[in-house]
């Protein structure tokens, strides 16, 4: 078994809840590029990985805010099982207001977000959810300060959706996942 992590927003492929799934997965399972802030680029690789990645192993992609919404569309492409963590719903309309000069909170990268990348980000909406509802497990932290928690588990209503009380953004609740995960692995993908 591998697994993909996708990091969110400004962020990189380190840190905390990539310590824990390799703590718990082992860190030759877990691959967790820094991906490049333009969409499209980013999404390139994550198509490579996928690709290669799919045929060897049993692959599971994990995705974080951005990186839920980017780890729904590989999910819905090429049919691999996904865990969104406070996933984006519309990222559009959420990182609209970030178009302008950035700084990555991780690798201190200076960029500039453009109302192109953001267009770009319309090609990576799923519009056929019902095609996924078996492949993705949602984890929300009810009191995320960055995304509605209770809009995201409405979106994804039907689904195995888990809300933990209180958390954040950043998701504090990481080692329940795994547990949760851990559980679905032994009961549906016999793990």
């Amino acid at each position: 078994m591998k697994i993909l992590y996708i990091h969110g927003f400004n962020s990189a492929g380190y840190g905390e809840k990539i310590n824990h799934l390799r703590e718990a997965f082992k860190p030759r399972n877990v691959v967790s590029p820094t991906l490049h802030y333009d969409p499209e680029e980013a999404m390139s690789q994550l198509e490579f990985l996928t690709e290669c990645m799919k045929e060897k192993d049993q692959l599971f992609i994990f995705g974080t805010s951005l990186g839920g919404f980017y780890a729904l569309y590989l999910s819905y492409k090429y049919k691999v099982p996904s865990v969104l963590i406070n996933p984006s719903i519309d990222p559009y309309q959420s990182l609209s207001r970030q178009v302008g000069p950035q700084k990555n909170f991780k690798t201190d990268e200076d960029y500039v977000f453009t109302k192109e990348h953001l267009e770009k980000l319309k090609d990576y909406y799923v519009k056929d959810l019902d095609s996924v509802k078996d492949l993705v497990y949602v984890y929300l932290d009810e009191e995320d300060e960055l995304l509605d928690s209770k809009k995201t588990a409405e979106y994804f209503k039907g689904f195995h959706v888990v809300m933990y009380p209180g958390g954040n953004h950043r998701f504090t609740h990481m080692k329940e996942l795994i547990e949760d995960f851990k559980k679905i692995l032994e009961e549906r993908w016999k793990r």
